[in-house]
């Protein structure tokens, strides 16, 4: 009996490996990276996401029920001395609209994730054909989702999806403006790897729907060169 037991086991990993070889498995589809060459050197490379067409929520939550406004993919944490961190994730595009990967983003107040009381956010990007890249910043602004107590209980509030941001412009720069605070390119993998610089974070309004919900574009702005 376990001679053919093993006999089988053996002669199903003989056929599945002549199957994958006959059927590979498909890869990820690669599409061109659109970035530009700098004049004074270096690359430009702009990584989109739509608000809220880009969010993916968690496990078990479809929507139903909630506001408009409501961030149902963000996890927030707070504790009673102010500290509030928050994790949002998003697909990502390029500037074709071509889906590309997916990115994570968290944002924290009174030194939940950084040693400063600003509100700070880190961006972990991932491109599945081409690698990962890690980027920082201090924000213009707190950034974090906000819980609220609603008649369904606890939920997060997206501040970009927040109509009251939005009363007096179409376009907010999240990333504090000062030289000193520009974000920055931590590290990255694979093709990544190596490259070193800046990036900043702007939020475009592109309009306001009739229930009150908001929708736009998370541009991520990379300028990097190679220093490895």
């Amino acid at each position: 009996m376990s001679r053919l037991f093993v006999g089988t086991f053996v002669a199903g990993l003989l056929l599945a490996g002549l199957a994958a070889s006959f059927w590979p498995l498909p890869g990820h589809t690669r599409y061109r990276s659109l970035t530009t060459v700098l004049p004074d050197g270096g690359r430009q490379e702009d990584f989109i996401i739509r608000w809220p067409d880009d969010r993916v929520g968690r496990n078990g939550e479809n929507g139903a029920g909630l506001p408009a406004d409501a961030a149902t993919g963000a996890a927030v944490l707070e504790d009673s001395a102010g500290q509030r961190v928050s994790a949002e994730t998003f697909r990502v595009r390029d500037t074709d609209d071509n889906v590309i990967g997916v990115a994570s983003r968290m944002a924290g107040t009174g030194g939940a994730i950084a040693d400063t009381n600003r509100s700070v956010s880190n961006w972990l990007v991932v491109i599945p054909s081409r690698g990962a890249i890690f980027l920082s910043q201090p924000d213009a602004f707190d950034t974090t989702a906000r819980q609220r107590d609603t008649v369904n209980g606890v939920i997060a509030l997206s501040t970009m999806q927040n109509r009251a941001l939005w009363n007096n412009t179409t376009e907010r720069r999240i990333t504090a403006a000062t030289p000193r605070y520009a974000g920055r390119i931590l590290r990255g993998t694979s093709e990544f790897a190596g490259l070193s610089g800046s990036f900043s974070e702007t939020w475009k309004l592109d309009g306001i729907n009739a229930d009150g919900s908001t929708h736009g574009r998370i541009i991520l702005s990379t300028l990097s060169e190679r220093t490895e």
